[in-house]
């Protein structure tokens, strides 16, 4: 029965995204997506309290994957500008996906209407970005990089992954988003990135 209701909350999920991206946030109602499903409306309030509480599972569902395998990349054992390359290339890979630029409007365009965009951030890039933080303090206290704030320093890092691509594509203009350019991108971020934080002939 669990497995049922497990494979039942997944269908709900992967049909509200088709909704939510075909209708936007505002149009998108319960019942149709209850339509869609094969079920009723109450069927869905058993899996999700509100409209809200679905976008949100939606939108970390969507790049749930992405972080586990970007997260995973972490390794203090390996040189530092090799795992922020891994990582850097892994995130902005996922970031610059379609669907993930589409739920990322969405959230945006949301996020002064209600707590959507606090509850989404707390939840998703908050928790992620957490995650490559303790992994900077590490490198820190292994002499990798310099002495500094391991939080402002991965606020950087981020900044500097997103600084070339992240705002033109979100806008729908179109750039150059192949693998081979990705690395580009990432390995000047990276650049950037040990130029201010990195420990001489400890960076790796």
């Amino acid at each position: 029965m669990r497995k049922k209701t497990e494979e039942k909350r997944q269908a709900i999920i992967d049909t509200a995204l088709e909704v939510f991206l075909e209708l936007g946030y505002e149009q998108a109602s319960m019942a149709e997506i209850a339509a869609r499903v094969g079920g009723s409306k109450a069927t869905l309030y058993g899996y999700f309290e509100s409209k809200e509480e679905m976008f949100i599972e939606v939108m970390l569902g969507s790049a749930a994957d992405e972080i586990k395998i970007a997260i995973a990349l972490l390794d203090v054992s390996k040189p530092i500008r090799e795992t922020l390359m891994n990582l850097g290339k892994q995130y902005l890979t996922a970031l610059l996906k379609p669907q993930l630029l589409a739920m990322r409007r969405l959230a945006m365009h949301e996020a002064g209407r209600s707590s959507i965009g606090v509850q989404f951030y707390e939840r998703g890039p908050k928790h992620g970005w957490s995650l490559v933080t303790e992994f900077l303090q590490q490198a820190i206290r292994l002499g990798h990089l310099r002495k500094c704030n391991a939080t402002v320093a991965a606020a950087h890092l981020r900044a500097l992954y997103e600084a070339e691509l992240l705002e033109p594509s979100s806008l729908g203009v179109s750039v150059d988003t192949s693998p081979r350019n990705v690395a580009k991108v990432v390995a000047r971020a990276v650049d950037a990135f040990m130029a201010a934080y990195g420990n001489g002939d400890a960076e790796g």
